[in-house]
């Protein structure tokens, strides 16, 4: 049986880490900046100090933040890698700075799709959470965690950002996915 892919979506990514990262990072740096030299700006802030000291605080945070995640976002723009393809070994998902990479069949107990501010998730469920984190960076490792308490799974795989309809992409899984009952259980 043959591999399906279901590349990324290049054009939100573009718009996303070409325009709205850098509007972040810049409002956080304007919000550093309102916060330790207020006429710079024209005094934005309300007046006292706990003010200003909320303002830098957040506009740091802000600015690491989102400078971070625009850097990651350049990257990944411009990845040469389909974000999902499912084989009969089992799914590759590279679709995003957390994706899993390689899950093989023997680790997928089931799915489920999960929306997450406004965001279509395809959420797999694999027998061992720990496993697929030990693969991740450190960061990806942090969010993957996060999923883990949201959804019960490192795994979710956005699919706003995939080429191809929900649709699709669960025919893929259940025509790969050996000795499933349609619904992506065992």
């Amino acid at each position: 049986m043959t591999s399906v892919h279901f590349p990324v979506r290049r054009a939100r990514q573009i718009l996303i880490a070409f325009l709205a990262g850098p509007l972040m990072t810049l409002v956080g740096a304007l919000l550093v900046v309102a916060g330790i030299a207020p006429t710079a700006l024209g005094d934005v802030l309300p007046d006292g100090p706990l003010f200003r000291i909320v303002a830098v605080v957040v506009g740091i945070a802000g600015t690491g933040f989102f400078g971070l995640s625009t850097v990651v976002g350049m990257r990944l723009a411009f990845r040469a890698d389909t974000g999902l393809i499912v084989d009969a070994d089992g799914f590759t998902d590279t679709s995003s700075y957390i994706a899993a990479g390689h899950v093989p069949w023997n680790q997928v107990t089931g799915w489920n799709f999960q929306e997450i501010q406004g965001q279509k998730n395809l959420c797999i469920l694999v027998a061992d959470n720990q496993a697929v984190l030990d693969r991740m960076g450190p960061l990806a490792r942090l969010f993957s965690r996060g999923n883990i308490k949201l959804v019960g799974s490192p795994v979710c795989i956005g699919l706003n950002n995939l080429s191809g309809t929900p649709e699709a992409i669960i025919a893929a899984f259940q025509e790969r996915m050996p000795t499933t009952d349609g619904h992506g259980a065992r």
